[in-house]
This record gives C-alpha cells, sequence and structure tokens, in this order.
C-alpha cells in the first residue's frame, strides 16, 4: 500500500467524482480508477461504490477514510517541517551572547531573526569571549559572539559583524572630564583600572596596543568585569576603556565617558560557529553582517 494510493482515495471522497478528483490530481481518470482497484484488491474489500450519479462511500470506505486522511495529513505535514528545515526557517539555535555587551547590535539581530524566523528557537547563553570559544568548541553552542581578534582556529568559523569605538572612561573630577576628545598620549601615565587578559586575549592586546603603542599601560587594579572596573573610576582609582555601545547601560555616577581622538582605537565584534554552520546558524550570521553594515559607530553620551 502506497502514500499516494491512500492520497488519491482521500481525493475521490472529498470530490465524489472521479473526472474532478484527476483533474484535481493532475492524472488521466483511467489511471486514477486503476489506482483506486488496486487499493481496494489489497485492502480486500470495496471504498467506493460507481452509479450514473456519481460516486459513494461505502461503509467500509467511511471507517477507512478516517485512517487515510490521518496518513496523509501527518506526511503532509512532515513534508512541510522538512521543507522549513531546508530552509532555515524551523529548529534550535544555541547561542551565546558577550556577557559585556548583551544589549545593542547582539539585541538587535535577535530580535529581527526572531521577526523573520519565528519557527527557530533561541535558547540563549553569555560568557566572555573565551568562554564563549570553548563552548562552541565543545559542542555546547552553535553560534557566539565575540570580541576580536581571535587566534587561528581552522575548526571554528569566524566573521567580523561590526567595529565599534572605544571610549575613555575617567571620574567626573579628572581634569581629562574637561576634554571634548582624548589624545591617546595622554593616557600614558594615568593609572588604568583593567581586567584579566584571559578573558579576551585578542581585545586585550589590541586595545592596549592601539591606545598605548609600544609603552607600557600603568595598571594598577584589575577587576573581573566592566561593572567593577567603572566603580573603581568613580571612586578614583584611576581610568578605565570599554566599548562605545556598553556606556548606554553602564551609568556610574561620578563617571564620564569620552571619545579617542580620531583615527578612534576599535573593538571587532564578531560571531564563531564550529564548522560547517547549519542553515540557521548560516542565516544568523548574514543577519548580523547585514545589520551591522547598516547601523553607525555608537555615539556616546558625555554623561555626568
Amino acid at each position: 500500500m502506497e502514500l499516494r494510493d491512500l492520497h488519491y482515495f482521500v481525493v475521490v471522497a472529498e470530490e465524489l467524482h472521479f473526472a474532478r478528483a484527476a483533474q484535481r490530481l493532475f492524472i488521466s481518470q483511467p489511471a486514477l480508477s486503476q489506482q483506486i482497484r488496486r487499493l481496494e484488491g489489497e485492502l480486500g474489500f470495496k471504498l467506493l461504490e460507481r452509479n450514473s450519479r456519481g460516486v459513494k462511500v461505502t461503509a467500509e470506505g467511511r471507517a477507512f477514510l478516517t485512517e487515510a486522511e490521518t496518513v496523509v495529513q501527518a506526511a503532509n505535514h512532515a513534508a512541510e517541517v522538512g521543507r522549513a528545515l531546508a530552509e532555515g526557517a524551523t529548529g534550535h539555535l544555541r547561542l551565546s551572547h558577550l556577557r559585556t555587551m548583551p544589549r545593542g547590535l547582539p539585541e538587535h539581530v535577535v530580535s529581527e531573526y526572531q521577526r523573520r524566523y519565528p519557527g527557530v528557537e533561541i535558547n540563549p547563553d553569555s560568557g566572555s569571549t573565551e568562554q564563549n570559544l570553548e563552548r562552541i568548541r565543545g559542542g555546547q553552542v552553535d553560534l557566539a559572539f565575540v570580541l576580536g581578534p581571535l587566534a587561528e582556529a581552522p575548526e571554528l568559523g569566524s566573521v567580523p559583524v561590526a567595529n565599534e569605538p572605544i571610549v575613555v572612561a575617567v571620574p567626573s573630577a579628572h581634569p581629562l572630564s574637561r576634554r571634548r576628545r582624548i589624545r591617546r598620549e595622554t593616557l600614558t601615565h594615568e593609572p588604568l583600572v583593567w581586567y584579566p587578559r584571559h578573558n579576551s586575549p585578542g581585545f586585550y592586546d589590541s586595545s592596549l596596543s592601539q591606545v598605548y603603542g609600544d609603552a607600557t599601560p600603568d595598571i594598577v587594579r584589575v577587576e573581573p568585569n566592566e561593572e567593577r572596573m567603572l566603580v573603581a573610576v568613580s571612586e578614583g582609582a584611576g581610568i578605565t576603556m570599554l566599548l562605545a555601545g556598553r556606556t548606554a547601560t553602564l551609568r556610574f555616577p561620578g563617571v564620564v565617558y569620552r571619545r579617542f581622538v580620531d583615527p578612534e582605537p576599535t573593538g571587532v565584534l564578531a560571531l564563531v560557529y564550529h564548522e560547517p554552520p547549519s542553515l540557521p546558524v548560516r542565516r544568523f550570521v548574514d543577519l548580523a553582517r547585514e545589520i551591522g553594515r547598516e547601523q553607525s559607530p555608537s555615539k556616546p553620551p558625555n554623561q555626568r
């Protein structure tokens, strides 16, 4: 017994007319009649009664019709699910955000992705760049935001999404707070509150190199996250730096943000995934790049 034969029977039972059913199924009427007779032969009973007025479903046919409809509907649903999976429109996406950047562009990308692909369930997590890389390598997540540059890893795919300006956070009473823009050389002897290098080695090295060049920064205090770094700045322990996109949500009394004189130092926001990426992952990456190109660089407020 073939699924096609069940489908033919269901359509004839709906139309109660062989000619109309054949037209709907895009086959000839004799071929349809032959298929129905073959199905009846396999079952051992009549499904349909034919007369001059048309077609009537037999009592046995009505009982069998319920089962046939269930099978045909299940097959149609399975085909729809398969097509949706092939198109990346359904499924699951395990995504890890950067703990230092939960909003801004990543939030925008996730919101737009869910609007375009409502059938894909996103399971979120968050961590540092190094934690996210380990989750990708371990198969715990499908996709993760990280801060570049990254070390070479052939098994991982990496796509830059956007460049974010790096800004300076200074105590509101500090002389630098009176400047609209900061020259990099003015920070050479300023005490720096910073974070552990293992959180994001590439970004750690790149940001210090862009700002200090070959000079060694005076790191006076190491804090585990940006919130603690800014608390230290508000206490007068020194200055710190962070991505411009974070300034909208990290507001601390006694701390102001200032941009650098052009050319500004920047951080690279990227997405990483295990090769080869699934279609939902590829669609997310493409969307992130699209939104990253559209968004202009963040402009932090001169906050007091």
